[in-house]
C-alpha cells in the first residue's frame, strides 16, 4: 500500500489539538524518509495549524511507494528598475480609478464583462 494512501486512510481517527476538525481532509506531504521513517508535514484544514510527524513504516508490511518532486515552477525574471521607473512613469499621469486600471474601465464580474 502506498503510504501517502494509507495516511490519509488512518488521519480519518484524529482530531486537530487545535480547533478539534477531524484531520480527515486535512493537507499530508511527505518530507523525507529515511530507511523506514517517513517524516509527514500535516496542515489542519480548517484552522491552517501545521504540525510535523516522524512515521515508521515497517518494510516487510507496507510498499513505499518513491516520493516524487513536486513540479518545478517557472521562473519570471524580476522586476527591474526599469519596470519600476515605467510603472511610476505610467501611474503619475493615470488619471482614473482602480477598476480603469485594472479592469480596463469595467469592474472584474460585472455583467458588462
Amino acid at each position: 500500500m502506498n503510504i501517502l494512501k494509507r495516511l490519509r486512510e488512518q488521519a480519518k481517527n484524529y482530531d486537530c489539538s487545535v480547533c478539534g476538525a477531524n484531520h480527515s481532509g486535512s493537507e499530508i506531504r511527505l518530507l523525507g524518509r529515511l530507511e523506514a521513517a517517513w517524516v509527514v508535514r500535516v496542515k489542519c484544514l480548517r484552522c491552517e495549524t501545521v504540525f510535523k510527524l516522524f512515521v515508521y513504516a515497517d518494510r516487510e508490511r507496507a510498499s513505499l511507494a518513491p516520493m516524487s518532486e513536486p513540479p518545478a515552477r517557472a521562473k519570471k525574471p524580476p522586476v527591474s528598475l526599469d519596470d519600476v521607473i515605467d510603472a511610476h512613469e505610467f501611474l503619475e499621469g493615470f488619471d482614473g480609478d482602480v477598476r480603469a486600471l485594472f479592469g480596463k474601465g469595467k469592474a472584474v464580474g460585472s455583467p458588462e464583462t
